[in-house]
């Protein structure tokens, strides 16, 4: 069976760690199974809290869990996620984000995505059969701005690229970190435009979404934030041509990027 491991970035989430990681003791492992997957490891990385969100993590018990701790300072969500990446062992990597606002049991559609021919999968909130409960609605139209801002400006045809929840196979995810160089909240993006530019299939997935009101992210500033951060990567990568892959990085994966 295949192995998984769950990267999940964190910053300052002492009061949402402990139900985290309640949930991963409880019920991961089964959860992960029923996508025809073995849970290798939870990879939770602490992007330089300045709360009591190391404490937890070296403390925590939780089976499987693996902490991260080498961001000594906050350096955002994309680093962090490439700091997990880099140390995960299983077969594919699961973006989670804390508050499990996508639940795990969201996962076998994205398998079921990848075992039809895609290359990686990722949650959407924006396309037919998503589910999007508790979320205020002037998040939902910032949402739909943002998005539709990203697919003009990248030429990615992705509706829902923030998503936290995105299945790649390790080798891919390596290699796409290893170029990465937007560490905030718009590394998804690059990653998506990457991916898309080699010549990857990128399957797009309903899911459910639970917004959390305990959310620390400031919407308007993050989304300013992410869109001059978006500007910069249309103009390198798209502009300037600079979004392919290295052909070395291509070995052993399905796409082809030999033009």
């Amino acid at each position: 069976m295949p192995t998984l491991s769950l990267v999940i970035p964190a910053f300052n989430e002492q009061a949402r760690l402990p139900a985290l990681l309640s949930v991963l003791a409880q019920s991961a492992d089964e959860v992960v199974a029923g996508a025809g997957l073995e849970l290798k490891e939870v990879l939770i990385v602490d992007d330089g809290s300045t709360d009591g969100t190391r404490r937890i993590l070296e403390t925590a018990t939780t089976p499987k869990l693996r902490p991260v701790l080498e961001l000594t300072h906050n350096q955002g969500k994309g680093a962090a996620f490439a700091a997990g990446v880099q140390q995960a062992e299983g077969d594919f990597v699961l973006l989670v984000d804390v508050d499990l606002s996508t639940p795990l049991e969201e996962l076998p559609k994205l398998m079921q995505a990848i075992e039809a021919g895609a290359d990686l999968a990722i949650g959407s909130r924006a396309v037919a059969g998503a589910i999007v409960e508790r979320g205020p609605v002037h998040r939902k139209w910032l949402g739909k701005l943002f998005n539709g801002t990203v697919r003009l400006l990248t030429g990615i045809g992705v509706r829902d690229t923030q998503c936290g929840f995105k299945l790649i196979p390790s080798a891919l995810a390596k290699q796409l970190v290893a170029v990465q160089t937007c560490p905030g909240f718009a590394f998804d993006v690059e990653l998506l435009m990457r991916a898309d530019a080699a010549g990857f299939e990128i399957a797009e997935v309903p899911v459910l979404y639970l917004h959390d009101s305990r959310s620390s992210v400031r919407v308007v500033s993050a989304s300013f934030e992410m869109l001059r951060d978006v500007c910069g990567l249309a103009y390198r990568l798209r502009v300037r041509g600079g979004a392919r892959l290295p052909r070395r990085s291509l070995s052993g994966l399905s796409a082809d990027n030999s033009d």
